[in-house]
């Protein structure tokens, strides 16, 4: 009778609630074009990438987003794609995975914006490596502004609405030194640099 009694019991028992925190449309985001996945601040995968537990979900959505449409993306969109994964996977403290990802996410058509030097940077950061990240830091800075980037800067803000300085990413670098023994998650983005050089603060 006692497990009679137990078994209505559990039968019942209120339906546990379900977080929909993470809720998405997983076919729908999958079909959108890559612009509107990855560059679309308010859709694609960057509502989940934004909520820290859905980002792990935003990461595997990127991979299979990217394994669904191999063959179909450019080289820009394929490496952009890896590139956040990456990003995502840093904040989530999983180093090896972020490492490899965002080298995947260097694109040599790139090489005049200083992107390999900033992955660097950030790859050299999520291994505390404080020399290497300060060495890339300064290599960015130094590195000489393309005649076209303030037509493409001004062409960037028109779409997004997003300022890009030169060098682009310094100020990240910076956070990041600013912010060496934090989390990735905390220091990307949420760090300021002190008033004194780079090399100067520990």
């Amino acid at each position: 009778m006692l497990i009679v009694l137990v078994f209505l019991a559990i039968a019942h028992a209120e339906p546990a609630a379900v977080d929909e925190t993470c809720t998405h449309d997983r076919a729908a985001l999958l079909a959108l074009s890559p612009a509107d996945f990855d560059q679309d601040m308010s859709g694609g995968w960057r509502p989940l990438g934004e909520k820290p537990e859905c980002a792990e979900l935003a990461a595997d959505l990127l991979a299979d987003y990217r394994k669904a449409r191999w063959g179909e993306l450019t080289p820009g969109e394929l490496h952009l794609n890896y590139w956040h994964e990456g990003q995502l996977r840093a904040g989530l403290a999983q180093t090896d995975a972020a490492t490899r990802l965002m080298m995947a996410g260097v694109n040599p058509e790139m090489s005049r914006s200083g992107f390999s030097d900033y992955a660097l940077g950030t790859i050299a950061f999520l291994h505390k490596d404080r020399a290497g990240l300060l060495a890339a830091r300064a290599r960015l800075a130094e590195l000489p502004k393309p005649p076209d980037f303030d037509d493409a800067a001004r062409r960037f803000k028109a779409q997004y609405g997003f300022e890009l300085k030169w060098p682009a990413n310094l100020s990240v670098l910076d956070g990041l030194i600013a912010c060496f023994d934090r989390p990735y998650k905390e220091a990307y983005g949420a760090c300021s640099a002190d008033d004194g050089p780079p090399a100067e603060r520990h």
